[in-house]
């Protein structure tokens, strides 16, 4: 319970600062295109999942690891990854997507704080509908406050994503290739492959089932280790809160290969907030 109190009162700092930022950018925004009121909650379930969507995105996602290290401990963690269109000209948007982590992780040595912080950008056809690409870079910044929570090394990469949207169904792939180029050289090189597929099926009530494990291959680590690839489902609901619409959703996954240490299974829930941003 201790730690779950420090765990709120960290976390309300860096919560504060962005909730008064979505303040000041959503009063920015036009009266007519600060809700998304004229969206089907089916619509709004598949735009909670869309890298793509007209709508300033703010998903707050706690994962909570089980059976992490060798005694089988607990590790927690919040990660908050705004989405952002800009409006680049009549056929070409840029989206940008900044991910930040605060992490708990179990000892021996357990620390608590940030961990490295990761831009992506993506530039994306403006008129694109039912199949929807973008590609463009990810940098990831040495800023975890300890050293067990980061890299210490500047990273760098592509990124690209493919989407399918068609009545119900979603179906979306996205992936990058990170490779350090500066920084600490003694704690090693970063060289890194991420892949997410993700497929779900949305209800007219707004209810949405979907698989969406984050693959990832460690190209520095041996073969035992390399591999971190989660199977599960997660479970959500998009809705509005007068005319503030939200989805909220949880899952579980297990994680038949994983690195040493790393969590045998975790438990993810996310609250999602959409603020209209249409041209």
């Amino acid at each position: 319970m201790r730690l779950k109190a420090i765990l709120a009162a960290v976390l309300s700092v860096p919560l504060g600062v962005l909730l008064a930022s979505l303040g000041h950018a959503q009063q920015s925004l036009p009266v007519q295109a600060t809700t998304a009121g004229t969206e089907s909650l089916q619509d709004l379930a598949k735009d909670t999942l869309n890298p793509f969507a007209e709508f300033l995105k703010v998903p707050l996602q706690f994962t909570t690891g089980f059976g992490v290290g060798s005694h089988d401990r607990v590790g927690e963690s919040l990660n908050i990854e705004p989405l952002q269109r800009f409006v680049l000209n009549a056929d070409w948007d840029i989206f940008a997507r900044p991910s930040l982590n605060v992490t708990y992780a179990p000892g021996p040595n357990e620390q608590f704080g940030f961990q490295d912080l990761q831009s992506s950008f993506f530039l994306s056809p403006a008129k694109a509908k039912t199949w929807i690409w973008g590609v463009g870079p990810i940098f990831q910044f040495p800023t975890a406050s300890s050293e067990r929570l980061g890299t210490g090394r500047w990273s760098a990469g592509p990124t690209a994503a493919l989407v399918y949207e068609q009545g119900p169904w979603f179906a979306a792939i996205l992936s990058y290739q990170m490779m350090s180029f500066a920084g600490d050289r003694g704690r090693g090189s970063v060289n890194q492959t991420y892949i997410e597929p993700e497929v779900s099926y949305s209800l007219d009530s707004g209810w949405y089932g979907q698989w969406d494990p984050a693959i990832t291959y460690n190209w520095t680590a041996d073969t035992d280790n390399a591999w971190t690839i989660p199977v599960g489902v997660d479970i959500g609901k998009a809705f509005r809160i007068g005319e503030q619409a939200m989805s909220l959703q949880v899952g579980g996954y297990d994680y038949p290969m994983h690195p040493d240490g790393a969590p045998q299974w975790i438990v993810r829930t996310q609250m999602t907030f959409l603020f209209s941003n249409r041209r």
